[in-house]
Formats: structure tokens, sequence, C-alpha cells
């Protein structure tokens, strides 16, 4: 059975996409999801490389304007992006479909408190929209919904009134430090429980009848310890949905894949990008990506997927 979290009848036929390039050696290892509606937009399933032995797959979803950026400076919400292309047609709707497959295909999604202090004015609870992905997820023995996970540093920056807090289906589950956890013991209702190297609570057992805080480091993340902590809970795919997480992981040598949509639109001046304000790679020292595919709606609309390359990596591994 579905959730009972709200829907949207998405318009497959009218969103179907044209391929124009797809890397066909690219290696099918993890599932995504495999739908009526996603054969139907994207003409093919759609699945993951090669999974870490250590840590999920980590990928991420954003849509920018041609020059990079990802909100307008006057009305900061990300979609707008999107919606605001008055050329898009259903290029936009396409973007936010795209968005919940990445959702509906990951075991957990990572969330940034400025994200859901956004949503909060909207009532959205960051899960997948699709029901068939939601069923296509419980056919294959997962749980209709991904665990969400609010990152926070100190837990001081938390818009509980957010409806993703208020849900009776999504657990309470923040990605912080020991500092954070320590406010969160002292300002929820309900018991905190710490997940951290010493103590692993499997994936399956979260539950919404306690408040989960899992702990990366003492008063700073540690990136590393925590994605290990996420495995070992059972977390093999991991959607990320914050612009500044997407570039601490990606200096860190940790995110594998990034699903930019492009909206046709152009922002220029001192609008935000992808990493604003974090401290910027040199002209010696940067990871390439390499194309996994490209696909177009219209010409003012594309969807583009990039495998990350660190360092002397080869383009093919």
């Amino acid at each position: 059975m579905p959730s009972n979290l709200k829907k949207i009848d998405f318009p497959y036929q009218e969103m179907k996409l044209k391929e124009l390039y797809f890397d066909e050696s690219y290696p099918k290892a993890l599932d995504g999801a495999d739908t009526e509606g996603i054969r139907t937009v994207l003409g093919r399933p759609f699945y993951f490389g090669r999974e870490p032995e250590d840590r999920p797959y980590v990928y991420n979803s954003l849509v920018t304007s041609i020059d990079g950026k990802i909100a307008f400076p006057d009305s900061p919400q990300g979609p707008l992006i999107a919606r605001n292309n008055q050329y898009a047609g259903k290029g936009g709707t396409v973007d936010y479909w795209i968005l919940n497959l990445l959702r509906g295909s990951a075991d957990a999604i990572l969330t940034g408190t400025v994200g859901i202090n956004a949503e909060a004015k909207t009532g959205g609870t960051g899960h997948c929209y699709d029901e068939q992905i939601e069923c296509y997820r419980e056919s294959q023995g997962h749980s209709p919904v991904p665990l969400g996970i609010v990152v926070t540093l100190f837990a001081d920056d938390i818009n509980f009134n957010a409806a993703i807090f208020r849900s009776s289906e999504k657990p309470l589950f923040f990605y912080t430090t020991k500092k954070g956890a320590d406010r969160l013991i002292a300002s929820q209702a309900k018991q905190v429980i710490i997940i951290d190297e010493d103590h692993i609570i499997p994936i399956s057992e979260i539950s919404t009848e306690h408040v989960y805080a899992l702990v990366s480091g003492e008063e700073m993340f540690d990136h590393h310890r925590g994605l290990r902590i996420l495995k070992r809970m059972g977390v093999n795919r991991l959607l990320v949905e914050s612009p500044t997480v997407t570039h601490f992981f990606i200096q860190e040598k940790l995110m594998d894949e990034l699903f930019l949509d492009y909206s046709c639109v152009y922002l220029g001046g001192d609008a935000k990008s992808i990493g604003a304000g974090c401290r910027s790679f040199t002209s010696t020292d940067h990871p390439h990506t390499k194309l996994i595919s490209i696909y177009m709606y219209n010409p003012h609309f594309l969807y583009f997927r990039h495998q990350l390359i660190y360092g002397n990596e080869e383009a093919e591994k």
C-alpha cells in the first residue's frame, strides 16, 4: 500500500523526453526504479552505477539557469528557476518529476534546514509524490517513503513548524554533531535516540515514536564517518537536496553523481550558485565530470546527468 502522503498525478505522456545521449557503458549495479511512467518519460528504466563498499551511493538533484544560478535573489525558492521559465511548457513539470524519481530511488534523502524552512510555507514533506514509484519501492521490499534526514550542525536553525516535522508517516531524523544532539535532547518532547559508530540502528527499525540524531562529529561534521554510519544502517542510495552539502561532499570526494536540470533562463550578478559562500576549487585542483545522459524536453529545458571524477581517476571507472 502506498503512503497516505500527498500524491501528484503526473502527465507522463506530456512529459516525454528526447534522449540526446546515453552512455551505454554505464554499469547497472544498483536498481533505481522501473515503472510504466518512467519508461514513458525516459524511454528506459532508471538505475545507478557501482556501489561503494563503505558508504552509500551519493547523488544530488538541482535545477540551474544557463549561468549556473539556483535561485532568484528577490525570490529565493529553488523551484522558481524551473517554474518561471515561461517557454518551458511541461519542462518545469519534468524537472519536478525527476526530483521525485530521485527521491523514490533513494533509501534516504538528506535535506538542509534552508530548504526545510523554505518548504514550510507550502506544506510539503520532502517525500516522493509519484504513486507508481512508491508502489515499485514496496514491490522491491522497501518502505514506501524514503528516510528523510535533516542536516543541522548545532540544531539551532530548525523550523519545527514545517510539515516534514509534523507528518505522522515520517520519522524525525537529524544528521548532526554531538553539540547538535545535546540541543535536540533538550528541545524535544519525544525521546532522542543517538546513532553513532557504537550504536547502529537498521533503517528498517526507524520509527515515528522517537527522534533520531546521527552524530557524525563532536562540534564539526565528519562526513566520512557520517556516511559510514548510514551505510551500516542499510542506506545504499542517498539523495542530497542541499546545494551547500553537495559542495561539501564534492570537496571530500563523497559525491558520485550530479543531476543538473538546465532551465534556459539567465540571472547573472550575485544570484546564488551551488556552494555559494564556500571555498572554491583551484585551477590546479578540481574535480571533473563525465556525462552519463542528456535529455531534452524542448529547446528551453534540458536534463543532464554527470558522473564525478576525482584526482587522476579514469573517466571509465
